[in-house]
């Protein structure tokens, strides 16, 4: 409780800050200044939204999608930290997610860099590095382990040549106390990823930055194309049970237009979300066991600056889901049994032009979930959402 009242009086603080003070600060200089020794970052997202599921309308109410207490810079030419509390709403719970970063980025020369400790996935894909204050229009059920929580380990990052970076991360899970897992082989799975990720930039003679402690290096805008491509492969704690994912995502930067593809392959020897198996387990009495499946995903997200200040955002998605192995006589071998559509549409306002630390949005959301199996389609859902909400970010110091 002491926590949760400490978070509230914090976020109230940022809300009220006098608005004109920091968005000077954001005229007069870009908030994430990678020159500075020391940064401290405020940015949450608030929303009042209306849900209507099953044609059944559950009424309007605000909440907080996320709040993010944000500390990072150098402790000297070499070394670069970065410190993280975020609390994230879960899908459709009241409860939150607690996100903790912790790590220390190390210069080895203007090529290889080293990173150590409490550290996010190095996953591909637009969709997972897309910024806070996209939320709303973020496709939760892509990746399904928690992105930054309980994994800590090492990664390497190398520049070859300009607008080009190879990564390579190596993380281990914290061992949680509890939960439902029957068989513990294995104490401490390990995570493997390799990513690249490479952009066009018009003005690639004339740039030459050649400093890479930023993070979000990847903000530049002036690049036409980015990718961000990544596999990675994680132990489950069952021997032999892994967790594979393929993620390919670009984006075309040809303003005012800018549009985003991904493609995500998630195999799943032991289901993340848990979704298809609470079906199959309450379809049969006897079914023990975490269904093995594999998703497709595809997502294609285009933004129009159709005025200065004004965006129209407007988003689609396509998920299949298949088995990979037979489930006595409710699901077989290799069969498709799920096909999902998520609709977005909204117009966004960010009151300082060439910002987007503070900005407004109204959006429309409509997911769909559709069953193959004449038993599972009792589960089919059509949700609609109507979403109003403000993010906005705060350089404390």
């Amino acid at each position: 409780m002491k926590k949760t009242k400490i978070i509230f009086l914090i976020l109230f603080l940022g809300f009220f800050y006098p608005f004109h003070s920091f968005s000077e600060i954001i005229k007069q200089k870009k908030t994430t200044d990678e020159n500075s020794n020391f940064n401290v970052f405020l940015d949450y997202s608030a929303v009042l939204d209306s849900v209507v599921k099953k044609e059944i309308p559950e009424g309007t109410h605000f909440s907080v999608n996320s709040f993010n207490l944000e500390m990072r810079g150098k402790a000297n030419d070499k070394i670069s930290y970065r410190f993280t509390k975020q609390f994230i709403k879960k899908t459709n719970i009241e409860n939150y997610d607690m996100l903790d970063l912790a790590y220390l980025k190390y210069k080895w020369n203007d090529k290889l860099y080293f990173l150590f400790g409490k550290q996010p996935f190095s996953f591909g894909s637009m969709e997972y590095a897309s910024g806070s204050y996209e939320h709303v229009y973020s496709y939760p059920h892509v990746y399904k382990k928690n992105k930054n929580n309980n994994y800590v380990g090492f990664s390497f990052i190398y520049y070859p040549i300009k607008d080009h970076e190879l990564q390579f991360q190596v993380v281990n899970e914290i061992k949680q106390q509890g939960g439902n897992v029957i068989i513990q082989e294995i104490n401490y799975p390990m995570g493997y990823s390799v990513n690249w990720n490479w952009s066009l930039n018009p003005n690639h003679d004339n740039d030459n930055d050649n400093d890479h402690d930023n993070d979000d290096n990847d903000n530049d805008n002036d690049k036409i194309i980015k990718n961000r491509w990544s596999y990675s492969i994680f132990q489950e704690n069952e021997k032999k049970k892994f967790w594979k994912l393929l993620a390919l995502g670009s984006q075309f930067n040809w303003k005012p237009v800018t549009i985003e593809a991904d493609y995500i392959l998630s195999d799943e020897d032991r289901e993340q979300n848990r979704n298809i198996t609470s079906i199959l387990q309450s379809l049969n009495q006897y079914y023990y066991n975490v269904a093995s499946v594999k998703y497709g995903t595809y997502l294609v997200k285009l933004k129009y600056n159709f005025i200065p200040k004004w965006n129209l955002i407007a988003k689609g998605v396509y998920e299949t889901g298949t088995s990979k192995k037979g489930i006595n006589d409710i699901l077989g071998e290799n069969k498709l049994f799920q096909k999902a559509y998520t609709y977005y549409g909204g117009i966004e306002f960010l009151p300082i032009i060439k910002n987007d630390d503070i900005s407004f949005f109204l959006a429309y959301k409509n997911h769909r979930i559709n069953y193959s199996l004449d038993k599972m389609k009792k589960e089919n859902k059509n949700d609609h959402f109507i979403i109003l909400g403000l993010n906005y970010r705060v350089k404390m110091i």
